[in-house]
């Protein structure tokens, strides 16, 4: 009985703590989250440029106004996970620039006219994905080792040449002269990973950054002025009121001491 009784607390707990979060238009998204299942009309997207962080849209709709504009923006980041979203009515449902190993899967993009873009990003995964765009499924410019399977139709397009669709395929991925050098890579492997000379002279190692110093210099700055504009805080998570945090938890106690002296 007393293992009933620290359930019920534990559930009670879980429910009052662990709640979704409602989206904002423009936010700029820098922690992992689980968005409310609703629709969320939002003509400005989203932004994300955080890296190790996971958005899960518990099959939320966010949609864009008059086929304008980009859904989810993700730029200069590594190890970012998008699942479970509706994207649709867009110009670009989600963008990946510059954005390394991350993880898209379970997404539908619907209306938008390009479904997915990629812009200098290497070695992610596209995957499970249902697309019903306009124009273009996925489009990808100086995008490379990167994995496209869809989950309602097949890619053919020239980028296939480098990067592996509809299928997993092994790619070489420490291929010197291209500007980048993969975590899996060594300056032995791929010149691409050799030494640069930072800022204040001193040599350090360019083994475990995504692109050529210069081309991250170049993204950050073109991308500076859409940061200062579009930052807006994440939306408040939906909490419980502490009254009726207070009255749960004593009818859960009392229910334990019921429960107890039973026994």
């Amino acid at each position: 009985m007393k293992q009933m009784f620290y359930l019920l607390i534990f559930l009670i707990s879980t429910i009052a703590t662990n709640a979704c979060v409602d989206l904002t238009d423009g936010s700029l998204i820098t922690q992992s989250m689980l968005l409310c299942s609703n629709t969320y009309d939002i003509p400005n997207g989203i932004f994300i440029k955080t890296s190790n962080i996971e958005l899960d849209c518990d099959t939320a709709i966010l949609r864009g106004f008059n086929g304008q504009g980009t859904g989810i923006r993700v730029e200069n980041s590594d190890n970012v996970t998008i699942r479970n979203c509706h994207i649709l009515t867009f110009d670009q449902g989600l963008l990946l620039k510059n954005v390394t190993n991350s993880l898209v899967e379970d997404n539908g993009f619907l209306k938008n006219r390009i479904g997915i873009r990629l812009l200098e990003s290497y070695e992610n995964t596209i995957r499970e994905n249902n697309d019903k765009s306009h124009q273009l499924a996925v489009s990808a410019v100086s995008s490379k080792f990167n994995i496209v399977m869809l989950g309602n139709k097949n890619i053919d397009r020239a980028f296939c040449e480098v990067n592996a669709c509809n299928r997993l395929r092994d790619m070489q991925v420490c291929e010197s002269g291209d500007f980048y050098c993969s975590r899996r890579c060594s300056p032995a492997s791929d010149s691409d990973c050799g030494t640069v000379e930072n800022e204040t002279g001193a040599m350090e190692e360019f083994a475990q950054t995504p692109i050529a110093t210069a081309l991250v210099s170049k993204e950050v700055q073109s991308s500076a002025s859409v940061s200062q504009n579009t930052q807006i805080p994440p939306s408040k998570k939906r909490t419980i009121p502490l009254p009726i945090k207070i009255i749960i938890y004593v009818v859960a106690y009392a229910i334990g001491l019921v429960i107890v002296k039973k026994k």
